[in-house]
């Protein structure tokens, strides 16, 4: 594959093997064949091996392993049988809100790992994944970047005034202006002068904020899909988080910044959330609807 930096090896353990063939089914790239009466590489696949992992979590007999970039057999996980059903998972997604009230807590760095590591399971384009993650932990550097943002906002106010938008409107077109005009210029203007103020309406005096990134390697889904499996895991774990739209696309104008991070060259920030332990207790949930849904 060609954002593989590790060649990719099978390894069948021949003795358990019962030859259900259920690995070669499952495989969703035909990598694996079944011929000679046995499972083996199938050399004429296009894609190569994905590292999916399907064919070592179907596998009943537990005798087949693929090792990769990112992938082995000692990250199976075995099923206890406690899988959440709808109901469960549901009343988790209803309570969810969007917390700009918090505690002065810290969160311990722990906590911040498990929230990741549960993003880290979200559907990717294509294994392993090319999601990176910036987790910035404690209120003192938190505000640090805080600032830093709010003097990328303030640059940006001097370039983006309304003359120069009215210019630029019939090459960015109605919907992208009146955005401009009437929500992010204002928003910028109000985030710095709060700032100015002692006040953080950026990220709300948050205690942690992650920022989820990706390489060249990746669709922008993958880094959104992260975020969002890890707000629920940090909803589960009693811990409010609130996206804020803003901070990526700052953090990506801002050569300065993404050295100073560790973001290289190519790699973009496409979310990120702050997180916290809630000050404010929500008794009921709301229903949300999608704008329209066609069944066909």
């Amino acid at each position: 594959m060609f954002n593989k930096e590790k060649p990719v090896e099978l390894i069948i353990d021949r003795g358990k093997c019962v030859k259900c063939r259920q690995c070669v089914n499952v495989c969703p790239v035909e990598y694996l064949a079944f011929s000679n009466d046995e499972v083996s590489v199938n050399e004429d696949s296009i894609f190569g091996c994905i590292q999916c992992g399907h064919c070592m979590m179907i596998c009943p007999e537990n005798c087949i392993e693929i090792r990769g970039e990112a992938i082995s057999g000692d990250d199976i996980i075995n099923f206890n049988g406690e899988i959440s059903g709808f109901d469960s998972v549901n009343s988790l997604f209803t309570k969810r809100r969007s917390i700009r009230k918090f505690k002065k807590q810290e969160i311990p760095v722990e906590t911040i790992d498990k929230i990741i590591n549960a993003g880290a399971t979200a559907p990717i384009s294509l294994p392993p994944s090319e999601v990176k993650v910036l987790a910035i932990n404690g209120f003192d550097k938190v505000q640090e970047f805080a600032a830093e943002l709010a003097e990328c906002y303030e640059k940006a106010l001097k370039i983006m005034n309304p003359f120069v938008l009215n210019l630029a409107k019939p090459f960015i077109g109605r919907a992208n202006h009146k955005m401009f005009s009437e929500f992010i210029l204002p928003l910028a203007k109000l985030t710095v002068e709060s700032r100015k103020q002692g006040k953080d309406l950026l990220f709300y005096d948050a205690p942690a904020v992650l920022v989820f990134y990706a390489t060249e390697a990746t669709d922008r889904e993958d880094p959104i899909l992260a975020s969002a499996y890890a707000s629920i895991a940090a909803e589960s774990l009693e811990i409010g988080t609130c996206i804020i739209g803003s901070a990526a696309p700052l953090l990506a104008q801002s050569k300065k910044l993404r050295e100073k991070y560790g973001i290289l060259k190519g790699e973009t920030p496409v979310t990120a959330f702050i997180l916290g332990y809630p000050d404010v207790n929500f008794r009921r949930g709301i229903k949300r609807r999608f704008k329209q849904v066609n069944h066909l």
